[in-house]
């Protein structure tokens, strides 16, 4: 045989392609059919939880864990009022009136700011 036949050969079988029968057809669908997977049934969208979130918005665990222990100690010192935290950050006594608290004690370095500059 030669090479020629051969090429003859795949001519008249690509002239001559076989076409299955429908009974052969309606077999395979079907059998294909029944191997078909069942589709999965359809799950509602997950609902979003808050405290993840939550802990997310202020930077994970940890930063929100110290946020909530500076607030009860705020709360704590606050109500608590111990006598060497307060005159350690108060430096008169707890009986002086309103008044007489200077809240810019160092308002004298601002009076040189009245007069114009020149320059």
């Amino acid at each position: 045989m030669r090479d020629r036949d051969l090429d003859d050969l795949f001519a008249e079988a690509r002239r001559e392609a076989p076409v299955p029968s429908a009974d052969l057809m309606a077999r395979i669908l079907a059998d294909a059919a029944a191997e078909r997977p069942a589709p999965a049934p359809a799950r509602a969208a997950p609902r979003r939880r808050l405290r993840p979130w939550l802990l997310a918005l202020f930077g994970g665990g940890g930063v929100f864990a110290g946020l909530a222990t500076a607030t009860l100690a705020g709360v704590w010192i606050g109500m608590a009022q111990p006598a060497p935290v307060a005159e350690a950050l108060w430096g008169g006594t707890s009986g002086d009136p309103l008044e007489s608290v200077d809240l810019l004690p160092g308002y004298d370095l601002f009076a040189s700011l009245e007069t114009p500059v020149e320059g």
